[in-house]
């Protein structure tokens, strides 16, 4: 009476040890692959708790704006291709876990890689959630993660052609660690730092003191400021660039 569930239970987990062998597309198996390809160790660096410290509190309870959905939505609004050094120091995702073959997307882009570093040189028009339409002139746009991971890591030399699309109404936000988000218009730039890891300190946090306060430069209009502890980022603008 009293073995009888023990048992239960070992046969239990004898059985899904066998289907996790038998699924060779497991989650696990598709993590792995996608942080092996970004050189940034998973775990975080003083700096990195730092900035989650100092963020975190501004970004609770503000994320009203949500990004745009590669699944319901698959129109470009701009199409471009970039030229990257491997490692490019960024990570990729599935669009749609529960659909194979929906393409992938920039997740994170590592501030001190080499995607980053182009940006930061204006060599590199590329943010984080953009889609992977190509590399070196082949259409991956709809293919698995496994392909397209298969395509870069085979690529022969240091460098690679990366076709990327944004979604339409997006906008292009810089941070100055070279870390680009592609921005929904309405989002908290608190927010937005956060994703990109860029570190802002934060006091009074209902924009009355200043200390957050960051200067940003536009495509259309002359330097501006910003408090992003209650700012979001506005409409009718392509490009944003936060100034050092």
């Amino acid at each position: 009476f009293f073995f009888l569930p023990v048992h239960t239970s070992h046969a239990m987990i004898a059985l899904l040890f066998v289907v996790a062998l038998l699924s060779p597309h497991t989650c696990v198996k598709k993590t792995k692959r996608r942080h092996a390809f970004i050189n940034l160790s998973e775990t975080q660096t003083v700096q990195q708790r730092c900035i989650v410290a100092d963020n975190l509190k501004m970004a609770a309870n503000k994320n009203d704006v949500q990004p745009f959905d590669w699944t319901k939505n698959n129109d470009l609004i701009t199409k471009r291709t970039v030229k990257l050094t491997k490692p490019m120091g960024i990570i990729l995702e599935e669009v749609d876990e529960t659909n194979c073959q929906s393409g992938v997307i920039i997740k994170d882009i590592d501030p001190m890689g080499n995607a980053a570093a182009a940006s930061r040189k204006g060599d590199a028009d590329i943010c984080i959630r953009d889609k992977v339409l190509a590399v070196n002139n082949e259409d991956v746009e709809f293919k698995t993660f496994e392909n397209i991971m298969d395509l870069i890591v085979s690529s022969e030399g240091s460098d690679i052609s990366v076709t990327l699309g944004r979604s339409p109404g997006s906008v292009a936000l810089r941070w100055p660690n070279g870390v680009g988000v592609a921005a929904q218009p309405g989002e908290h730039f608190c927010d937005l730092a956060l994703l990109a890891k860029f570190r802002i300190s934060y006091s009074c946090t209902s924009g009355g003191c200043g200390t957050c306060e960051q200067s940003i430069i536009s495509e259309k209009t002359n330097q501006r400021y910003v408090r992003p502890c209650v700012s979001r980022v506005p409409k009718g603008a392509d490009f944003l660039t936060v100034e050092p």
